[in-house]
């Protein structure tokens, strides 16, 4: 449907200033005509001052109306977005149950992830990749922040059944989800305790660095350790092991930083930063070269304001023609 539309509708209140720039020049040119007149220098064919001052309103009137920028009718506008595929590793195992950050390192985690997507552009792409004891793809690369916040909002610790930390399934299902012909424009992100159960993390970066990607790691917890708080029936109570002791959870940062050292990335400890994610986009993401997604054409609305710029023009010269030799 192509309704008329106005680029700039707030400038609508000037409208009520035109009455009153109607009467200024009125009174302006009035008050010239009299002067004229008492001094005998009024020509027999002078412009009354009711129309010259209502020609330069509706002159006044034109051109705000050209500046609003009218719009109507459709029209195809080529359109290209620029920007970068960032790939979430999300930890979801139960150690991140631990409450030495508030209200868990789970729940802090996602709250990182939540904080940095209005500051990605039209460009950028995310990716979700969970984790435990295994790794699952869980949101697609997406320019759709909207359906990313809403898959994001329904993790747990049981979306992943497999017990454990695997940073290095992480790091190899985020491999496969990348586009490894545009590595440079693409970076995975680690948000974890850093209990690396299986041990293979820096081999897994190793081979993202050989096909050239960046991990950066943010890391959840303290080094000092907290128990895991789990339901237990209508309580809750602390994860115990085995043989029946209280478990800790700490999060180990040399093995993220070993990780990131691997190929170049960053690390970053969570409860020594405010907003860890906006942190590493500001430092690392945009300074990143961006690359083109999506080049074709949207549909718009087609500019009109000849419409009344046209006829602006023409009172223009009209008043230019009745102005006279040196007037003029």
């Amino acid at each position: 449907m192509s309704d008329l539309v106005w680029t700039r509708g707030h400038l609508w209140p000037c409208l009520f200033l035109v009455p009153l720039a109607w009467a200024l020049t009125w009174a302006l040119f009035d008050r010239t005509r009299q002067a004229a007149a008492r001094y005998g220098a009024l020509a027999a064919n002078a412009t009354s001052p009711f129309a010259r001052s209502l020609r330069l309103t509706v002159m006044l009137l034109l051109g705000l109306l050209a500046w609003m920028d009218p719009r109507f009718g459709d029209e195809p506008i080529a359109v290209e977005r620029r920007g970068l595929d960032l790939i979430f590793c999300l930890d979801t195992s139960r150690s991140m149950l631990a409450r030495d950050l508030e209200p868990t390192r789970l729940a802090r985690a996602m709250q990182d992830i939540r904080a940095v997507l209005p500051a990605l552009q039209g460009g950028d792409r995310t990716g979700l990749v969970v984790f435990a004891g295994q790794a699952r793809l869980w949101v697609p690369l997406t320019h759709d922040m909207d359906s990313f916040r809403v898959l994001l909002d329904e993790v747990d610790t049981d979306v992943v059944k497999t017990g454990g930390t695997d940073l290095a399934q992480a790091l190899r299902k985020a491999l496969e989800v990348a586009d490894l012909d545009n590595a440079k424009t693409t970076a995975v992100v680690l948000l974890t305790d850093g209990e690396d159960l299986a041990g293979a993390g820096q081999q897994a970066a190793s081979e993202l660095k050989d096909k050239g990607l960046i991990v950066h790691t943010i890391g959840y917890g303290s080094a000092r350790g907290s128990k895991i708080t789990v339901a237990d029936g209508a309580n809750e109570g602390f994860l115990r092991d085995r043989d029946g002791n209280e478990v800790v959870s700490r999060m180990d940062d040399a093995s993220l930083r070993a990780v990131a050292a691997v190929t170049g990335g960053e690390f970053v400890r969570a409860e020594s930063v405010a907003l860890p994610l906006n942190e590493l986009h500001s430092k690392r993401f945009l300074p990143m070269q961006k690359r083109s997604y999506d080049a074709g054409e949207e549909t718009g609305k087609q500019a009109r304001y000849q419409w009344v710029l046209l006829p602006l023009l023409a009172l223009l010269l009209w008043e230019m023609a009745l102005a006279g030799g040196r007037h003029r």
